[in-house]
């Protein structure tokens, strides 16, 4: 098979196509010849080597692929061989073959390719964690999400909006008119306004409910100031902590200076009993790894089949493997609206 490779950490140059062997597949498993892989912040932090759960290198990153199933081991019963699938995946995803277990499979509708299938999985479930299991959205909340035109923005803004929540979004001003299109209400350009001000100013100083951010210490910080009564702030990542060529140490050793005020002034003596605020830490992969993904998959599948829950992968870009560099890059200058992905 093909595989995207991370030969090493630093920046995009470190990934190279390869020739591996084949998957095995063992009892219980199903694989799958991948028409499209996913790319995920978490992709871009193990290759510059600030992801401490990513195999050592030499490696296969990806966490989510769609395609064809190519064979299934003994036991394996909800899936056959020729079904249209998307998957979950610990890792070696950006492979043209990957075994995954059954649990971790997906119908893909016909009405979705390909490349919409491998959009779905970490971002929708990403998504759906955040803000109805952890972050209890109800309608009519005001829900902050950080980067709303990237993939997991915008899959969390289309919940949202199903939710019929108040929606405000950060994103460049090249972008509004893509995030408004996904629902988003109030659109605010982190660039050249203050988000925090922006929405003391919209709210007439109420501030919002619930709050989705992975950018990190600097704005963390400014979410849980803007929070109301009653809300909830979920942290699921750090972007600010890489540039594009990979750990930059000052910007690093400044950011990680910043994390613990930025994440935990509040825990000190009782004071925290009058704040009336939460705080959630989400890595969908310790979860995948800790209890599997039905405990999301299960109510998410019942939302769409029921229209509670309306979605529309939006796929940003498509590279092939042999461009899996150019992708990363792409990421880094903040240039998708939606998921970018890879070919084989």
């Amino acid at each position: 098979m093909r595989a995207v490779v991370l030969t090493g950490h630093g920046g995009p140059e470190v990934l190279q196509v390869q020739e591996r062997p084949d998957p095995q597949v063992g009892s219980g498993e199903v694989r799958i010849a991948v028409k499209a892989a996913g790319i995920n912040f978490a992709d871009t932090m193990a290759r510059v080597g600030l992801y401490p759960e990513a195999p050592k290198a030499p490696c296969v990153l990806g966490y989510e692929v769609a395609g064809e199933v190519e064979s299934v081991g003994p036991g394996v019963d909800t899936v056959k061989v020729g079904d249209r699938v998307m998957a979950g995946t610990r890792f070696g995803g950006q492979a043209s073959m990957v075994s995954v277990p059954e649990g971790q499979v997906i119908p893909l509708d016909d009405s979705l390719s390909y490349e919409q299938g491998a959009a779905f999985p970490v971002n929708y479930s990403t998504a759906y964690v955040a803000l109805v299991i952890m972050g209890g959205l109800r309608e009519g909340d005001r829900v902050l999400i950080h980067a709303a035109a990237g993939g997991v923005g915008i899959s969390a803004t289309q919940i949202a909006r199903s939710r019929g929540a108040e929606i405000f979004g950060t994103a460049s001003a090249s972008k509004h008119d893509a995030i408004r299109e996904q629902g988003v209400d109030h659109a605010i350009d982190y660039r050249t306004l203050d988000f925090e001000r922006e929405i003391r100013r919209i709210t007439a100083g109420e501030g919002v409910d619930l709050i989705m951010d992975a950018t990190g210490p600097t704005n963390f910080r400014k979410d849980y100031r803007v929070l109301r009564e009653g809300g909830r702030l979920i942290m699921y990542g750090a972007s600010e902590l890489t540039t594009e060529q990979g750990r930059s140490i000052p910007t690093l050793a400044r950011n990680l200076m910043r994390m613990p005020i930025a994440t935990m002034p509040w825990w000190k003596s009782l004071s925290i009993l009058s704040e009336n605020k939460g705080v959630f830490g989400l890595n969908m992969l310790a979860w995948q790894d800790r209890e599997g993904l039905d405990r999301v998959i299960e109510p998410l599948s019942k939302e769409l089949e029921a229209g509670t829950i309306k979605i529309d992968p939006v796929v940003a870009e498509s590279f092939p493997f042999d461009q899996a560099g150019d992708a990363h890059r792409f990421i880094a200058e903040r240039r998708n609206v939606g998921k970018v992905v890879l070919v084989p």
